[in-house]
């Protein structure tokens, strides 16, 4: 008996990633459907930017609409994403993965966390991370904190595994990693150097199959944990000129570095300096990707973290309601000085749209992609 090809794909979505690895096999149609349709196989181009506020969460569909003036600035209306009825004052948005969002709410001690799929509005509850003997009651000094910023979500491609990361920070006891993945009964602890307690405030990636966090100091180092191998180790060290380190961002799933600035005597003048990593483990190497330059007017605006390169666009906010896209294009290339690095892309970046209408304060920026990804598979607990 036939069965329709859409049916197949329906099924193909709601089986854990390591099952559809080993169906790929079966024959060269289910090998194609699996590389075509489902979502982790998708490319960065196709992903919509989410943007997130401390009252909702919305995806900006017509980003790539043509205009009819390069310099004109057309109004974008976003589309509210439902996050089946869990979002409140006290969630907060930690990272998305194949269209699936990781939630904190910093209202439970420790912060649990949610899985949440937008697209079928299933959701997931992990279970509770071990406090006993691992987390302080109390640090006045960090009062401001709050426990969604020590979470990262991953995916690693090569494994299928996704995974949850509680990286070392101030008001844990212990120098560990708590580590949660999909598929398991309970969070496990991962050992990790003394010198690698997280600076919460440089912002927790996990990109390219490794959680990334800047260590607290002065010596700007940047600290890797593997998603497969589960080893945690130093990144190749920025060059000079790339530091200090202001935030870890996201540009194409890869993990990458930011400046910005604003140059006198043109104080409308801003530019982002943008450092990528590429390759992966002693293959390592940092490449200085753009330099971002646009004119302003009115109130300064800040980049938007961690994703604020969507294609040919980047992401500003102007104040906290409302998101500024530019649309940025080469202007010539820029050569460096010193032998840290070669060629950059110089682009100039003009105010393509407005994206306003949304409740609540910008706080966040992520890629989507829609997905039918069955969160139930993953419970074992």
């Amino acid at each position: 008996m036939d069965i329709p090809t859409e049916l197949v794909v329906e099924i193909l979505q709601r089986l854990p990633w390591t099952s559809r690895r080993r169906l790929r096999l079966v024959c060269r149609f289910w090998r194609d459907l699996i590389h075509q349709r489902t979502t982790e196989m998708q490319q960065p181009r196709d992903a919509v930017p989410l943007i997130v506020t401390t009252e909702s969460a919305y995806i900006v569909d017509d980003l790539d609409l043509d205009l009819e003036e390069e310099s004109s600035s057309v109004p974008r209306t976003p589309r509210e994403l439902h996050l089946g009825g869990r979002y409140n004052e006290n969630m907060e948005v930690v990272a998305v993965c194949n269209g699936v969002l990781c939630l904190c709410d910093n209202d439970k001690p420790g912060g649990a966390i949610t899985l949440a799929n937008p697209a079928t509005g299933e959701v997931l509850a992990l279970p509770p991370i071990p406090r006993h003997g691992l987390f302080r009651r109390h640090n006045s000094r960090h009062s401001g904190r709050s426990w969604n910023q020590a979470y990262s979500f991953g995916y690693h491609h090569g494994t299928g595994q996704y995974k949850v990361v509680h990286v070392p920070c101030f008001y844990k006891t212990k120098d560990t990693l708590q580590v949660f993945t999909l598929g398991e009964a309970s969070w496990r602890e991962v050992p990790a150097p003394a010198y690698a307690r997280c600076n919460l405030d440089a912002g927790v990636v996990s990109a390219n199959g490794a959680t990334y966090w800047v260590t607290e100091g002065s010596e700007d180092r940047i600290m890797s944990f593997d998603l497969d191998n589960e080893q945690v180790s130093c990144t190749q060290p920025l060059p000079v000129s790339a530091r200090p380190i202001s935030h870890l961002t996201q540009v194409n799933r890869r993990l990458s570095t930011t400046t910005t600035t604003h140059r006198p005597p043109h104080y409308g003048y801003g530019c982002i300096q943008v450092w990528v990593l590429e390759g992966r483990r002693n293959e390592q190497a940092w490449i200085h990707l753009y330099r971002l330059g646009w004119y302003q007017s009115g109130p300064e605006r800040q980049m938007a973290r961690p994703c604020f390169i969507h294609g040919d666009h980047v992401l500003l906010t102007n104040g906290s309601e409302k998101m500024v896209v530019y649309k940025h294009k080469p202007a010539n290339y820029y050569y460096c000085r010193s032998s840290e690095c070669t060629v950059v892309h110089d682009n100039s970046c003009y105010q393509k749209a407005v994206v306003s209408n949304m409740r609540g304060h910008i706080s966040r920026t992520f890629a989507y992609i829609k997905t039918e990804e069955a969160l139930s598979v993953h419970r074992r607990w």
